[in-house]
């Protein structure tokens, strides 16, 4: 397991650095590339960040995971199953889904190898998680604590797991037809029988409609799922066992808004993404009611609003709590690279995100370029980029990292997370000036200094130096 993360981390930062070249440089790809069944997606760009940081980042996920709970210690046929999945999928998916990724220029570019390049990296991760899901469900029984013992992180991480399938699931009906089109006819037949009831009418429109609906329900699933598992192991990597009963009565609380949350998020995105439910705007205001919030985007910050109350206790726990060399955790640059990507996060998403939403009248016209520069800016770093690194910090804990490479790994990650987000935020929200963009692109830079530290002292660490923070010490 140490190989398979250090060698996945090691792949999503190579990846990554080929930016530049990848989107800027190499002559024959096409960044604006349009598929006609998505015309309003960019699907070089995104398959690019799907095989480059997505999949790593889940595999170091679900890896991080199998270790935290424990499932490493058991004999059981499906942990012994999900170890190998792991080791396999970090072995041959990564590297598959990262090249493919590159060169995933259109569905048929190079007689369509890097798109099945990527399509079999992502088959690993649907085996992954089913396996994960079947491991998590039999746990209680098989070790003989029960399910009402192992917490409610677990079961955050749990339902987290089983959302990221369905929204895997919507992503293939959409990544089918962006292939395939509305072919064969009970394809056809679905998306009429969905679609004409609303739009009066059944064509390509409509077509695109629906695929572009499914698509979007399934990315926005797919990462509140992702970074609710995250803050669940974040609590158990910083020994929710052991915090006092106040702070782990404040995180259970936050865990059981959470799983609300998590509910609410599949259903209202699988019937608005598979049916025809469409999502209406709260809190509205201006001319014809464009400004306010779509109600999506209130049940997704449930999900955060409890993570806030996770994190409330998280920093309450760590005034009293040392880390393994003895320095208070509270001061410990690592950990307030954690601290400091969780509010980034809050920062960028709900505070920036919600206030363009009740700005609509001036963001969907005058400010437009500010509008899409956000787009891209939340998508790709607090998104994606901030959540992958926060997983790498809770890796580097969990195999022990101490001294001078644990102080340069949060020095550098702290920075590089500030920079990126005043500039970056700067970039999208006031100038649009080229000069922000850098700057921003240079704490980038700065972040994957931090990521290469981390993943050489992952490779030359002691397996033994593992520390288990197993699901049968958790207490709910």
């Amino acid at each position: 397991m140490k190989f398979a993360l250090w060698w996945t981390l090691a792949w999503a930062v190579v990846i990554m650095a080929l930016s530049p070249i990848v989107n800027y440089v190499t002559p024959f790809l096409n960044p604006a590339y349009n598929n006609q069944w998505t015309p309003d997606f960019f699907y070089r760009l995104l398959l690019y960040w799907h095989g480059g940081l997505f999949l790593p980042w889940v595999i170091v996920l679900a890896t991080l995971a199998y270790l935290v709970l424990g499932f490493d210690r058991r004999k059981e046929l499906p942990a012994r199953a999900l170890r190998a999945l792991l080791f396999w999928a970090a072995l041959v998916a990564v590297p598959l889904a990262g090249i493919g990724g590159i060169f995933n220029v259109t569905d048929s570019f190079a007689l369509s190898i890097p798109h099945w390049m990527e399509s079999t990296g992502f088959a690993f991760l649907d085996l992954i998680a089913i396996t994960l899901i079947v491991t998590m469900i039999v746990y209680p029984y098989v070790s003989g604590k029960g399910y009402r013992k192992v917490g409610s992180p677990f079961y955050v991480i749990l339902l987290s797991v089983a959302g990221t399938f369905v929204a895997a699931s919507m992503g293939y009906v959409g990544a089918y037809i962006t292939i395939s089109g509305p072919s064969p006819a009970p394809v056809a037949g679905y998306i009429n029988s969905t679609m004409y009831p609303v739009l009066g009418y059944y064509n390509s429109s409509a077509v695109v409609t629906f695929t572009e609906n499914v698509l979007t329900s399934h990315s926005h699933t797919m990462l509140p799922m992702l970074m609710a598992g995250v803050v669940a192991l974040a609590a158990m990597v910083y020994g929710y066992h052991d915090w006092p009963s106040r702070e782990r009565l404040i995180a259970s609380f936050g865990f059981m808004i959470m799983i609300c949350a998590i509910v609410a998020t599949v259903w209202i995105y699988w019937v608005s993404g598979m049916g025809n439910f469409s999502i209406p705007s709260l809190l509205t205001s201006g001319p014809g009611g464009i400004n306010g919030v779509a109600e999506d985007d209130l049940v997704t910050g449930f999900v955060g609003l409890g993570a806030v109350f996770v994190l409330i206790a998280l920093v309450a726990h760590a005034t009293n709590a040392k880390t393994r060399d003895g320095r208070p955790l509270i001061r410990d640059s690592l950990f307030l690279s954690v601290i400091a990507g969780w509010i980034i996060i809050y920062l960028v998403i709900p505070v920036t995100g919600y206030y363009i939403e009740f700005h609509q009248d001036f963001y969907s016209a005058a400010g437009a370029g500010f509008d899409a520069a956000f787009t891209r800016f939340h998508n790709d770093f607090a998104f994606f980029l901030l959540p992958a690194l926060v997983t790498t910090v809770l890796v580097f804990e969990t195999f022990g990292m101490q001294g001078k490479v644990r102080r340069w790994t949060g020095y550098l990650y702290l920075s590089g997370m500030i920079i990126t987000f005043v500039f970056g935020e700067t970039y999208a929200m006031v100038t649009l000036d080229p000069l922000e963009l850098y700057l921003a692109a240079f704490g980038g830079l700065l972040m994957g200094l931090g990521a290469i530290l981390g993943t050489n002292y992952l490779r030359k660490a002691d397996v033994t130096s593992l520390h288990h923070i197993t699901a049968q010490e958790q207490i709910v």
